[in-house]
């Protein structure tokens, strides 16, 4: 079994280079055999990793280590087959990109509710507004239930949602992510534009799945590496798998139809072109050629080019 290992941590992270460490880290991963992503900055880290349960701990302690981070707090599932491709270490500006550096969760934090508290919240009959910060492709697989959509392509997109909402300054929030680190800045954007009440659930979904997978929690989890989402009980997704097209979920199957391949595909694939009832981009591209010609098929191959280079 190949344990998959969530975590993220706000910190004053002050190296000298972290383009020598990041290689460093790397090189240290792959030795390991882990697979998965680890994304670091000057506010601190933020990762998803795989591999075997003493790899992924020992990275861990190696990552407490060259960071000064302190303990690094983590959610664990398990699958039978690697998640990621590779281990990658990237810089970035931010752990998670909201666009402000004003929002800083190591100066200030927000709310938490702990998982038990989360649950008896939504069980009681109190008062009060729930927020999903993740994006339209993780809400559309499954939300808790009563939770506002408030229909984001990226997250940098929530301080004007929150600034259209009409949302009362005086009702009570709650909101939630996947593992909790979108909320530790959504927070405090919505108390910056003068919420009195916002609460936010600590380790988000797949914590509080961990403890009550048969809970208010409707459909999947969304989670970013090749299972695509999780169940109640945190196990890889049955029904949905990346689709070949767009890379978001997908859960129509098909019969390509250039090669005949089984496949699946999203359903907004589907609706855009006849040529996405496909196994690839290259037979969406030689359908697209039987159908439309060579005049069209010009523009075709062009436009599929340009899906691949947004990727």
């Amino acid at each position: 079994m190949i344990q998959v290992t969530s975590f993220y941590k706000f910190f004053p992270f002050e190296n000298a280079s972290f383009e020598e460490l990041s290689a460093e880290l790397e090189q240290a991963g792959r030795e390991a055999d882990l697979c998965g992503l680890l994304v670091i900055a000057s506010e601190g880290v933020n990762a998803t990793i795989a591999g075997s349960t003493a790899a992924v701990e020992a990275f861990m302690g190696l990552l407490e280590e060259k960071s000064g981070s302190g303990p690094l707090e983590s959610k664990s599932s398990f699958c039978d087959a690697k998640p990621y491709r590779r281990f990658k270490v990237s810089v970035r500006d931010e752990i998670v990109t909201i666009g402000d550096a004003a929002l800083n969760p190591i100066e200030k934090t927000g709310r938490y509710l702990s998982v038990k508290e989360w649950h008896d919240q939504l069980a009681s009959d109190e008062d009060y507004i729930l927020i999903d910060t993740r994006n339209t492709y993780e809400t559309e697989l499954g939300v808790f239930k009563g939770a506002t959509d408030p229909r984001l392509s990226n997250f940098g997109e929530f301080p004007e949602y929150v600034r259209n909402s009409g949302i009362p300054k005086d009702r009570k929030v709650l909101m939630y992510c996947t593992g909790g680190i979108r909320c530790e800045k959504a927070s405090l954007e919505m108390e910056r534009q003068g919420y009195e009440q916002v609460y936010q659930l600590h380790g988000g979904i797949l914590k509080y799945l961990e403890e009550y997978p048969e809970g208010f929690f409707d459909g999947e989890c969304f989670v970013f590496d090749h299972r695509v989402s999780v169940d109640g009980n945190l196990q890889a997704s049955q029904r949905y798998s990346l689709c070949p097209h767009c890379g978001n979920p997908g859960d129509q199957d098909i019969e390509c139809g250039n090669c005949s391949k089984q496949a699946r595909v999203c359903k907004g694939c589907l609706e855009l072109a006849s040529y996405r009832r496909s196994c690839s981009k290259d037979c969406a591209n030689r359908i697209a050629q039987a159908e439309s010609g060579s005049k069209h098929t010009r523009k075709t191959s062009v436009a599929v080019s340009r899906v691949q280079l947004s990727e």
